[in-house]
């Protein structure tokens, strides 16, 4: 209840402010007024105010007083009031939903009286604005298109007819209205079907203006607005649409032959404007003209084209007719139609290589593109004005082939690389003019990405003189130093008689004046520019690029800071010249000018672990995850004793035979040992832990003092199993000072040997590093300490000296 108090409270007081404010100074407040209704939106949208019965009816009083305001303002007799009025019914309209819509046929007819009388053209652009959005608002419900639309709009359409026929009517105000029938002409196509014949005429008039007309006043019909290329563009768009007025299911054939009339009349004007030279394009849906075969007129000219189109004569009123119909051709392949159509796009490729296939021949040039055949009965003035044209006609035709590859995706895609050769072919033609470079980047960068990929290398390798020519536009130029001229001195000193050439003073002044670049006045080309380095980068094959085609296109990224760029040089890598090295890459460049931006970041960390977060879910899934993890522990553990107990079994199986004759050779050896390369985790019989040392697996031998292991060999470790090498390895040599000083290492125990009542110590020497096995540290049951005892004699004569390095196997004998 409270919002509909306020809002009741804020439109008594718009209509205090109506109704009190004298009407020749109303237009000042209508602002304000109309901003402020946006407060009212819930009461004028509603049926019936919420509440008590006395608050409804005040929300109705003042709702019809608020209503009954604007339509004594819509009849006033001043221009004043009746320009408030327009403005405040469209702001009530748009605010009140349908609830003022159904109520406002009166207003309607009221606007409509409006556009009969002579007021100012600006009040004519708000009515003829408000009926049209009244009209379109009504679309959504068929009851009040019945009541409102259908009877009004048929007037509404006569009446903006009669105002553009008219020849003192503005270029602003035919604007609106083409603008106007834009928006009306698809949502209504039976009700405009019966002005057509009036619409083509005026459109005809409009979507190929000829401002550079020679023709006198009395040969112009119609009035001229062909200056305007806003009026010209809002032609087309309405011109397009003409078709969609055909009877039902005739609307696509219509449209069809629209196509097909429009190509037919641009090739007839071509042959009017290319008469200067004689053409080797041949058509493949067109015979080939004539109009060099007989004598031609003195002025180039058109007094009777088809399709309603109005007269021309001249070089460049030509040049404009032709370019506006292509732009006609553009309008019709971009515009959305009602109904399917079909396209002859041969039709339509046709035509644009006739108009690419001509260039501006370049003089101090002996290429192919020179030799243009000229017809000997046009004037050399002609032929340098149809030079002057070219580049504009060849821009129009580039924009055609932007639309058709735009509307027809990947229905043209075998057409591309004959289309990249020839926008290379008039590149290289035209490439001064800065219009014709903006366009070529454009329609090249919009190639390259539908079909950049599967292009062939003689296709990339003839785009080299447009990248580079891309690369200079986006650098800064180099300013040149001045340099210093000669005394006249000093030139007859040097032996230089020749006349010295006037140097600018103003050049050195300031060399930064021009820092900009002669193409700074051309935002466009910049932009262009801009969008076609990081697609080169992209879609072209890397390995199609010369090095130094791309060094220059990374040293364009990086000096301009593209980042667009450069994250597609880094996607896309050179290929490596030199086997197993990386070729080199802008990335680190790039983290140091981008370091803030997530894309780059997310390029130099792309592994990080992704972080789940939800509740619930969460600690589900975190316990799913440890015993998951416990299962794999526990079979891992098992997988590890089995093959620790195969171990086992296979060192006792090797050292059966071989327990008699390594307690021979190894007896009694207490100065010379040798260091073990075999791991000191090997498994032993005696007890199956392979993660404790061999020196203290017994409590006997935890007494003695632990021999840290030569440094040298700290590094060295042979693989344990029975892939294990077994061909004998070299070691190096050493004195015998150094296998006197050198430690014994403790022998193996077992759990039957004790060394606490023995008095000498039998020791076993280190399984050499040719026998190490998945074995070799595994030792044999040694003999009772009594057999030792008995055997302490000749244990002198048993000793074998080990020369570290030498084979002792063979010579111990």
């Amino acid at each position: 209840m409270a919002p509909i108090v306020s809002e009741l409270a804020t439109l008594r007081a718009l209509s205090f402010r109506i109704s009190s404010t004298p009407t020749f100074q109303l237009p000042q407040h209508v602002p304000a007024i109309a901003a402020a209704l946006a407060n009212c939106r819930t009461l004028l949208s509603s049926a019936q105010a919420s509440g008590t019965k006395a608050t409804s009816s005040e929300a109705s009083v003042a709702i019809h007083k608020y209503r009954t305001l604007l339509t004594t303002l819509l009849q006033d007799r001043t221009p004043q009031g009746r320009w408030c009025a327009i403005v405040l019914i469209k702001a009530t309209i748009e605010v009140g939903g349908w609830e003022t819509l159904q109520k406002s046929l009166p207003w309607v007819r009221g606007l409509l009286g409006f556009l009969n009388k002579p007021d100012s053209p600006s009040s004519k652009k708000l009515c003829i604005i408000t009926l049209t959005r009244i009209f379109l608002l009504t679309r959504e419900y068929p009851t009040l298109i019945r009541e409102i639309t259908t009877p009004s709009l048929s007037p509404f359409v006569q009446v903006c007819l009669q105002i553009v026929n008219a020849k003192a009517t503005p270029a602003s105000l035919l604007q609106i209205i083409l603008e106007s029938f834009n928006e009306l002409l698809p949502r209504h196509p039976t009700i405009f079907r019966s002005y057509l014949k009036q619409l083509y005429p005026l459109l005809g008039r409009l979507i190929a203006p000829t401002p550079s007309d020679i023709l006198s006043q009395e040969q112009q019909t119609g009035p001229n607005h062909g200056a305007c290329s806003d009026i010209a563009a809002a032609a087309r768009q309405l011109y397009v649409q003409l078709p969609c007025c055909a009877p039902k299911g005739a609307s696509s054939e219509e449209w069809t032959k629209a196509v097909k009339n429009i190509t037919n009349v641009t090739h007839q004007t071509t042959d009017r404007v290319f008469r200067a030279v004689i053409e080797d394009w041949q058509s493949t849906a067109r015979e080939a003209p004539l109009s060099n075969g007989h004598t031609l007129d003195d002025e180039v000219q058109d007094l009777e084209p088809g399709s309603d189109l109005s007269a021309w004569s001249g070089i460049f009123a030509g040049g404009e007719r032709l370019t506006g119909l292509l732009y006609v051709i553009k309008e019709y392949i971009e515009s959305p139609t009602a109904n399917t159509v079909y396209v002859n796009v041969g039709m339509i490729v046709d035509l644009l290589s006739r108009m690419l296939s001509l260039t501006i021949p370049v003089a101090a040039s002996k290429n192919f593109q020179n030799t243009v055949r000229l017809n000997a009965q046009v004037s050399k003035d002609e032929r340098e004005s149809l030079w002057l044209l070219l580049p504009d006609v060849h821009v129009a035709a580039i924009e055609v082939l932007l639309a058709l590859a735009h509307r027809s995706q990947n229905s043209t895609l075998a057409l591309d690389p004959a289309i990249i050769d020839q926008l290379v072919w008039v590149f290289s033609a035209e490439k001064e003019t800065a219009q014709i470079r903006t366009a070529c980047y454009t329609a090249i960068a919009a190639l390259l990405r539908r079909s950049g990929v599967a292009l062939h290398k003689t296709t990339i390798d003839s785009l080299v003189p447009l990248i580079r020519a891309c690369c200079d536009d986006l650098l800064p130029p180099e300013i040149a130093a001045p340099t210093s001229q000669q005394t006249p001195g000093q030139a007859k000193a040097n032996g230089n008689s020749q006349p010295q050439t006037t140097a600018n003073a103003d050049s050195f002044l300031g060399a930064a004046k021009n820092a900009g670049g002669p193409n700074a006045g051309f935002p466009g080309l910049q932009q262009a520019a801009h969008d076609l380095l990081p697609v080169l980068l992209s879609n072209v094959p890397a390995q199609y690029l010369s090095d130094s085609m791309r060094a220059r296109l990374d040293r364009t990224a990086i000096l301009i800071q593209h980042k667009d760029a450069m994250v597609a040089s880094v996607l896309n890598p050179p290929p490596s010249k030199k086997f197993g090295k990386p070729a080199a890459s802008i990335l680190s460049l790039m983290a140091r000018s981008f370091s803030a931006e997530m894309d780059v970041e997310g390029m130099l960390r792309p592994r990080m672990p992704v972080i789940r977060l939800g509740g619930k879910n969460l600690e589900l899934d975190d316990g799913n995850d440890e015993d998951e993890e416990m299962e794999v522990e526990e079979e891992e553990v098992e997988e590890a004793e089995e093959e620790e107990q195969q171990a086992l079994e296979q060192a006792d199986d090797h050292f059966a035979g071989q327990e008699l004759d390594n307690l021979l050779e190894t007896a009694g050896q207490s100065d010379t040992v040798a260091k073990d390369f075999a791991m000191e985790d090997a498994p032993t019989p005696s007890k199956p832990d392979l993660s404790t040392p061999r020196s203290v697996r017994k409590g006997t031998l935890a007494q003695r003092p632990t021999i840290p292991e030569p440094t040298a060999f700290s590094e060295t470790k042979r693989p344990i199993g029975e892939d294990g090498p077994l061909s004998p390895s070299k070691r190096a040599k050493t004195g015998e000072d150094e296998q006197r000083t050198t430690h014994p290492i403790p022998p193996a125990p077992t759990a039957s040997v004790s060394f606490s009542k023995s008095t000498s110590t039998t020791e076993i020497a280190a399984t050499s590093d040719f026998a190490a096995t998945s074995t070799a540290s595994a030792v044999p049951d040694l003999p009772e300490p009594g057999e030792g005892e008995l055997d302490d004699e000749d244990s002198d004569d048993d000793k074998i000296s080990l020369v570290l390095g030498v084979d002792t196997d063979d010579e111990s004998d």
